[in-house]
């Protein structure tokens, strides 16, 4: 790496973390001033009494050091271009992209190392949602004021799918102790007829149960039907078992993302797969679009960032402010055509085709608009 490359790299990365504190420090400002009540009331109510300075603080940087992952996330996409910007703006402020180009440096050579952090950012941004984000879920979905709470649920499950087209339900699941209540279970044949089911009072969750001990619900007070036999209930009786072992897919982890839906952003792309396999076909295409678009939305952060280098990389200084507006108002657009078109899939256009639908449209003119850089 020669030295104009770290020269540029050092800038670009003072300007990039610059700017990444600007922007995250604001969102947590403003909203820290929206919900600091929140804060101090839920510290109080867990200390017993009045909250103190020092409780708070350490609430709320709990609470946002967590949130900061979902920042990043949300800024990710402007942050590159906006370091990029204020990078060309020192250097020519400064008269240093004019020294480099009458040295005959390419304008190439000076985008080459803006380009290339930024492709390491956007692997940032990768390892963010699919390492970071995925190991503190609980932590990601609590509330301003359930910072000292340990939050628990127990909803229904309603015709949950097994990967051997079972139907599972329970008026009441409780993940944090893996019990049910009121199961009932339907087996069903390749055409989705039912032929079997089992109907207990209670379940719980053995992880050495089963077969080959990998873990099953261990089902109290079970009864069986075999509606092979008929429909009538006297006989498709099969048995009733005070205790019986159910072996399946659906462990505690599959029924946990399967409640995790409204938090399938925070979730690696392996377990939107699972999600997938165990979701209703309604919702099926909104989670392969989501897959698709971690994989795209990166991309797109870069393809910004060509579309408004050009724009930036001037050689006539005088015109480099008129030249950010353009910039602006030409990524904003491509920003904007973005966010429609990801909305438009899985609605108006397959998910897949929605994902992929801007970086096959802004691909092909930010490659063009490099190109046609004045070096």
């Amino acid at each position: 790496m020669r030295l104009l490359d770290r020269y540029i790299i050092k800038n670009y990365l003072f300007n990039y973390m610059l700017a990444l504190a600007v922007m995250m420090g604001m969102y947590v400002l403003l909203d820290l001033i929206i919900n600091f009540d929140r804060f101090t009331q839920a510290t109080a109510e867990a200390s017993g009494g009045q909250a103190t300075f020092l409780a708070v603080t350490l609430d709320i940087l709990d609470f946002y050091g967590f949130q900061m992952l979902v920042i990043f996330q949300q800024v990710a996409a402007a942050i590159p271009l906006l370091a990029a910007g204020f990078t060309m703006v020192r250097m020519t402020r400064h008269n240093e992209l004019t020294a480099m180009l009458a040295s005959g440096v390419s304008l190439y050579r000076v985008a080459a190392p803006i380009i290339l952090c930024a492709v390491g950012f956007s692997l940032l941004v990768v390892i963010d949602q699919e390492v970071l984000m995925p190991d503190c879920v609980d932590k990601l979905l609590r509330e301003h004021d359930q910072v000292n709470k340990v939050v628990t649920r127990t909803d229904p499950l309603y015709f949950v799918r097994d990967s051997d087209g079972a139907l599972l339900s329970a008026s009441e699941y409780n993940p944090a102790n893996k019990t049910m209540k009121d199961v009932r279970i339907i087996q069903r044949d390749v055409d989705g007829t039912p032929i079997r089911s089992v109907m207990a009072s209670t379940g719980s969750w053995d992880p050495t149960g089963g077969p080959a001990h990998q873990g099953a619900w261990i089902l109290l007070n079970a009864h069986e039907a075999d509606y092979r036999k008929g429909i009538d209930p006297t006989q498709a009786f099969a048995g009733a078992h005070e205790r019986m072992d159910y072996a399946t897919g659906l462990t505690p982890a599959q029924l946990d993302l399967v409640f995790t839906n409204k938090a399938v952003e925070f979730l690696s792309s392996s377990q939107i797969m699972e999600l997938v396999k165990n979701s209703p076909e309604v919702t099926r295409g909104s989670l392969i679009k989501i897959m698709n678009m971690r994989f795209s939305q990166p991309l797109m952060n870069l393809i910004m960032l060509m579309i408004g280098i050009p724009f930036l990389l001037t050689r006539e200084p005088r015109r480099l402010i008129m030249n950010m507006i353009y910039c602006t108002a030409v990524t904003g657009v491509c920003f904007v055509g973005t966010f429609v078109m990801f909305q438009m899939a899985g609605t108006v256009v397959p998910p897949i085709v929605g994902a992929w639908m801007p970086v096959v449209i802004f691909g092909p003119i930010s490659v063009a608009m490099l190109d046609m850089l004045k070096t």
